[in-house]
């Protein structure tokens, strides 16, 4: 979802959708992709959800997030290889022996990982030997969960040695995901730690909460500084409030001025940010300037020339439903009065229920055409990528989704519960009070 290693990663997903596509197109004519069965490919890995009576999404409102894929070439062979996160189980990393078939090294590699809930998880050179790391997000500190976000470094033997603490990436955050950037242009790669908040007393309120920084769900911007990464968060202008409910992140080029941008993508009532590189070590928050509205719920998102004009422009997603049934059951935006205290007396900017394309204006700001370009309706949609299949030139847009329906369906179960949930914990799960969204 991110647009970490832009060169790398769309080669590595333009080389899986042509050979899907290939291989389609030689079983059937008529049949464009298929999907290969575990048993051909090798690939096994499932993240499996036990919840009890102590952790369910009553407990963490993020308890279906999923956990996280990254893709690179741990062995430099010139074949993508793939490494799964489990939020509760073991993560697996898969080789890739060419022709679709992997093989499970996750033993002899020793790249389980440790912690009781884990998340994103991210592939690139972290200390800048010619071998590719793994990086791995962590949720600590909340309903027990114990552990640090962990370092693996590549050993150049399909092994690995974990070092996080080593590097300064021993964190214990509420971690999403990260990202990397060379937002100092020194030659090497930084890293941005993606966070997110939980429903607290604390982290409703007047858009001020973003200006006070909390170690727990607070974005980090981490320099690299040789074989360390430092913390420059606050004096880069990195905001972390308690309010930051951090769910996708972009780096790009958006004014091709030579630097790298940040926009990510926060859920329920923050706003996104768009960080502006300065080129002095320091980034300037720019939403509002660039961007007359954003998606309310922001999820994933994405960058990529969508039109071909050159400058990069960007998706997020939201849960706007496409069923005519689901769309009036839902609760839908804010009525006028609501919205008004929102953004007059609270201070965020315009947010819609809907998914957004943002097209690039030569650097100064973007149009969002969603409605018009078709694109806004998707339904609950996680996370998306944008790619440019070669054997036509036209962009491909992949749309993962969860399903609405289980979630209305178990949220009108379990009512008596949920009542139970609020009497006994200070976390409250938005879900509970709108579980429609």
């Amino acid at each position: 979802m991110i647009p970490l290693m832009r060169v790398t990663r769309n080669t590595y997903w333009t080389i899986f959708i042509l050979i899907f596509g290939v291989l389609g197109c030689s079983k059937k004519e008529s049949t464009l992709f298929i999907s290969p069965d575990s048993e051909t490919t090798g690939l096994k890995f499932k993240n499996t959800l036990t919840p009890t009576d102590s952790l369910s999404i009553l407990d963490y409102l993020y308890y279906y997030n999923g956990g996280g894929l990254a893709m690179g070439d741990l062995n430099n062979d010139g074949l993508p290889d793939l490494y799964f996160t489990a939020n509760q189980g073991p993560n697996a990393l898969y080789l890739n022996k060419g022709d679709l078939k992997f093989e499970d090294i996750t033993n002899s590699a020793g790249v389980m990982g440790k912690s009781d809930w884990q998340t994103g998880c991210l592939i690139f050179d972290a200390n800048g030997d010619g071998f590719q790391d793994l990086y791995i997000s962590a949720v600590v500190g909340i309903n027990g969960f114990t552990g640090h976000n962990e370092l693996y470094i590549n050993n150049g033997d399909l092994t690995f040695t974990e070092s996080s603490k080593a590097y300064g990436l021993d964190f214990e955050d509420f971690g999403t995901m990260s990202a990397v950037l060379d937002y100092d242009q020194d030659g090497d790669l930084d890293l941005y730690l993606l966070n997110h908040a939980v429903h607290t007393q604390e982290s409703f309120g007047r858009v001020d909460l973003r200006y006070t920084r909390n170690p727990k769900t607070g974005d980090r911007l981490l320099r690299n500084d040789g074989n360390v990464f430092t913390d420059v968060s606050e004096q880069a202008g990195i905001l972390g409030g308690i309010n930051a409910y951090g769910l996708g992140i972009s780096i790009a080029d958006f004014d091709k001025d030579g630097w790298p941008d940040i926009y990510v993508g926060n859920d329920f009532h923050e706003d996104d940010y768009y960080y502006h590189n300065n080129q002095d070590g320091t980034f300037t928050e720019q939403l509002r300037s660039a961007f007359s509205h954003i998606s309310r719920f922001s999820m994933g998102n994405d960058v990529a020339d969508i039109n071909n004009d050159g400058w990069p422009d960007l998706i997020s997603l939201d849960m706007l439903p496409q069923s005519e049934t689901l769309l009036k059951t839902s609760e839908g935006d804010d009525a006028v009065q609501t919205l008004k205290l929102r953004t007059q007396a609270y201070g965020y900017h315009y947010q819609y229920s809907r998914n957004m394309l943002f097209i690039n204006q030569k650097g100064k700001n973007f149009t969002e055409t969603a409605l018009y370009s078709g694109v806004a309706a998707t339904d609950w949609s996680w996370a998306l990528y944008l790619g440019i299949t070669i054997w036509t030139g036209i962009w491909t847009y992949l749309f993962p989704m969860a399903s609405r329906d289980a979630q209305i369906t178990w949220t009108i179960s379990n009512s008596s519960r949920i009542k139970r949930s609020i009497n006994k914990s200070m976390t409250v799960d938005w879900s509970i009070n709108q579980p429609l969204k």
